[in-house]
This record gives C-alpha cells, structure tokens and sequence, in this order.
C-alpha cells in the first residue's frame, strides 16, 4: 500500500496568479509537459521495454478544443512514481539529477496555470499498485490561501502506467483553433530528434507529426561547374573551454526564407532556439538578409555547456554564443570545403529546356505588346527629358536633400584602386531617377562613390511583384553593376561615361 493522503504545493500563494502573466508560447508551454513525459520514458525505458516484451512505443497525445474549453495532454511513459510524486507538485522543487529536460521543477506547474483556472493529474506508475489523481484549482488557491491538495488514490494493476492531464477553464493564454497548424510545426520542429529516431510518437489533435528532411544541395563547387558533385554538409564537432557543438551545417538544395534556411540550436536533444519559423541566423554564418547565403544555410547543432531561459526558448549566454557562431563560421569556410562561400555565390544552372520555354515567352508577350507608335512617343519624351537640364538639375537637388531610410558601405578594388561604395536609399517622389551617383575625393581610398537608390520611383511601382526585399535584389545588382561600369569606364578611354547613367534613367523611367 503506497497511499499518498496529500500533496505540498506550499509557495506565497498569489505567486501562482502571477505564472498567468509569464512571458511564453503555447508550443513551449505544451512542450513542458513533452519533456516530463520524454523524461519520463527516457528514465524507464529499459523497464517499459521489459514489461511489453520489447514491443512498446512511446506515445505523447495532445488535444486541443478550444470550443468545448479543454486540453488534454496524456503520455504512455512510466508515470509519476512514489519517489517524485511530491516533487512533481511543490514549486521550484528541482529533481534529484537535473541533467534531463525536466530540470527546474516548474515545468508542469507553470504551463498549466498559464493555460487555464482548473487543471488536474491523473498518473499511474509502472510497477505501482496505485492510481493517483489531483486537482488544482487556482481561484480556490488563491481564495484559501491553500498549501495543501488532496490526492485520491485508486487501485490499479501494476503493469498499467501513463500520465493525463486535463486542462479546464482555459485563460486567454490558450491557442485558438487557428493556430493549431503553427503548434503543430513548433512542437514537430522542437522534437524532431526524437521523431527522427522512431523512439517517440508525437500526435496533435489525433494526427502523427511526421518531420520531413530538408533536401542537401548535391552540386559541383560554383567555379567549377563541370566538376564532381559534392554533398553540401558539414559534420560539425568541436569544443572551446566549457561549451561543446556538435552536429552539421548545410546548404539546402532549394532557396527558402521561411522555415527551412537558417540553425535550429539543441540541448539535450530538444531544440532550443530555432524552431519551425523561428529560426536562428546570425548574420556571421547565414550573411544579410535576402542574401543567397541567408536563404541557403541551414543546420542543428547540440550545445552543451550553455544554460537556459526558464521556458527553454532561449540560451543566456549570448555574448559566448556569438563568439561560438564566429568559430563555425571560420570552421565551414576552410579551403578545402568552403561551403560558406559556395552557399553566397552557387548559382544552379538552368536547363536548356527552360531556357528555351523562358525565352519563347518573352518573344510572345513582346509581339503583343509592341506598339511602333507608342514606343516613338515615349522615346520621343525621353529625349526631351534628357536635354531638359533644368529637370536634371532639380533631381540632383531633390535627390542631395532627401532623406537616407537606410545605407550600406562596401570597399571594393577595380584595376588596383580601392573605392569606397556607399548605397543610399532614399524614396521622394519628386525625384525622376531611379539612381543618381556622385563621386568625391577621399583622403583612405582613391575615390569616394555614394550611389542612391530612389524606391519611391515609378518602375518600382509599376510591377506587382516588387513587394519583397528578395524581389528587389535582382535589380539592385544590376544597379550596383551601372555604378561599377561609370567608374571603370574613364580608365578604358570613355568621355562623358555619367551620360549613360542619365539616359538609363530617363528611358526606364519612359519606357
């Protein structure tokens, strides 16, 4: 007999009113309760397997039902047993060995009251005679000023074991329906090592999460496209003083900018940071933004030595795990498999079949737009635009005074001279150009070029496509070549080079 008449929850009790307004997710609020049961399994494993012959899976079961106001999570893991039973319900009691995913004891206790004012346990121990079952209501805690909970035991056969939670009287904390489908990639994400491994079985809502492998680039180094195709990952294992990593890096063989580029960082084989589309990219491995590094780096990496926010969401160390990203990023970039480099600059060829449907289209669209007319009227305007010097002089005004939304500068080397390149971009509407472009004497460099970038002018408005900082790109680079042609053009023999530039700007203006 191992009846338990009651259980400790003894704290200042208007602290637990205060675990409402905790800062959190609910796929990491969920996620406490998958690590009990993860741990669970993880300390019963060789007992569970025992007891079912080697023919048991490890289960973990969701519902949510937002309409009917409850969520149920239930685990087929060993059970809170007699030695954790008054731990697993008295607060910011750690366990015995806190090197699992249930190491700070609060786990289960602040997820439920942030989800809901009723919620209760019901949990059998593998190899125990009895059932347990408690009830927390937290109006009634908070009321009574309770320290105690009463626990009603039931008999029960001793191969029997799992844990149910069911969380009643849902706060505003509790996930609506709509957000079902993001939980479900959060918590397919965080687990996905366990998943992969075929040890846990994870449903949402009665639906197995299945974790799909993103697809490795398979292709030659981006300078020799001839070459042999190279798998594009990069074992990773290494220590620096207390924090060890270990795990890949790759490049996908498909661009993404949502949930698949970028580092999902793990501790004790749960993700951390970096989860479904959350991911982590420091700017030292994945580049700038919209870049084809950004859109192309991805990878996990297991950290040890590192500590943890109180929802395990995030590392607290931040300075040593930038100082950690800068190693790797010196790891990945080495002679000999310089995936870093190969992830900016691989461009994947494209077929002569596409090319030939591509260029049979744009034939196409050119026969039904060609107007003789119509294109004489507007080159016509063109002309006159370029020879009107007070309209060049007024953008030149406009464009000094407009204000700069951001700017990035560059240094760069043509034909042994270093020239600083600043971009600016700017958007006024009174200025015509697309770009404008001065250069200055720098007492560093041989030149100074400062080029600006009007997002405000018409060709930006005139194609719907134009709405994401990726589908700019394209046309920056080719801006970004004019600029570099200008500047290169006088030491090829070229008078009056900027007169391309003023022709450019008024012809994609017109035309």
């Amino acid at each position: 007999m191992n009846n338990i008449e009651n259980v400790s929850i003894k704290i200042q009790t208007g602290v637990y009113g205060q675990f409402r307004n905790l800062k959190n997710s609910a796929w990491f609020a969920l996620g406490e309760y998958v690590d009990n049961a993860v741990q669970s399994f993880e300390n019963n494993k060789t007992r569970l397997l025992k007891a079912h012959d080697n023919n048991y899976q490890f289960e973990v079961r969701i519902n949510i039902d937002k309409d009917n106001d409850i969520i149920k999570i239930y685990d087929n893991a060993g059970g809170i047993d007699l030695d954790n039973f008054h731990r697993a319900f008295e607060p910011a009691r750690q366990p015995d060995i806190n090197t699992g995913l249930n190491e700070f004891g609060m786990g289960m206790k602040t997820a439920s009251i942030w989800f809901a004012d009723l919620w209760s346990v019901r949990t059998a121990a593998l190899d125990e005679d009895e059932e347990r079952l408690v009830e927390f209501d937290l109006i009634k805690v908070l009321d009574e000023k309770r320290e105690l909970l009463e626990v009603e035991n039931i008999k029960k056969a001793t191969s029997i074991h799992f844990t149910e939670i069911i969380l009643n009287k849902l706060s505003k904390n509790a996930p609506s329906n709509h957000q079902i489908d993001k939980i479900k990639r959060h918590l397919l994400s965080i687990y996905r090592k366990f998943i992969r491994s075929g040890e846990m079985k994870l449903f949402i809502n009665d639906e197995e999460l299945i974790y799909e492998e993103p697809e490795i680039l398979r292709a030659p180094f981006y300078n020799n496209l001839s070459g042999d195709a190279i798998e594009w990952k990069k074992d990773i294992n290494f220590s620096t003083g207390k924090y060890k990593v270990n795990g890949f890096i790759g490049i996908l063989s498909t661009m993404s900018t949502s949930t698949i580029n970028g580092i999902s960082l793990f501790r004790r084989g749960r993700v951390i940071e970096g989860s479904h589309d959350e991911k982590y990219r420091p700017k030292v491995l994945c580049g700038q933004i919209g870049s084809p590094r950004y859109k192309r780096i991805f990878g996990e990496l297991e950290l040890e030595g590192f500590s943890v926010s109180f929802n395990k969401g995030s590392f607290q160390e931040h300075d040593d795990l930038e100082a950690l990203m800068e190693a790797l990023q010196t790891e990945i970039s080495s002679k000999d498999f310089d995936l870093y480099t190969q992830a900016e600059k691989y461009i994947k060829p494209k077929t002569i079949e596409n090319n030939k449907v591509v260029g049979k289209s744009i034939v196409n669209t050119l026969r039904k737009t060609a107007d003789k007319e119509v294109l004489k009227a507007k080159l016509d305007n063109s002309i006159k635009e370029i020879e009107n010097e007070s309209l060049v002089a007024n953008n030149i005004e406009f464009s000094n005074k407009a204000e700069t939304i951001d700017s990035h500068e560059e240094i760069i080397e043509l034909k042994g001279e270093k020239y600083k390149l600043r971009l600016e971009l700017i958007t006024e509407h009174a200025v015509s150009d697309l770009y404008s472009m001065i250069i200055l004497d720098d007492e560093l460099f041989s030149k100074k070029v400062i080029y600006k970038i009007n997002l405000a002018h018409p060709f930006f408005t005139r194609f719907e496509k134009l709405k994401k900082e990726e589908d700019y790109q394209p046309i920056l680079l080719i801006i970004r070549s004019l600029v570099l042609a200008e500047i290169i053009a006088p030491s090829q023999g070229t008078k009056g080079a900027g007169n391309v530039r003023l022709n450019f700007n008024s012809f994609i203006k017109n035309l």
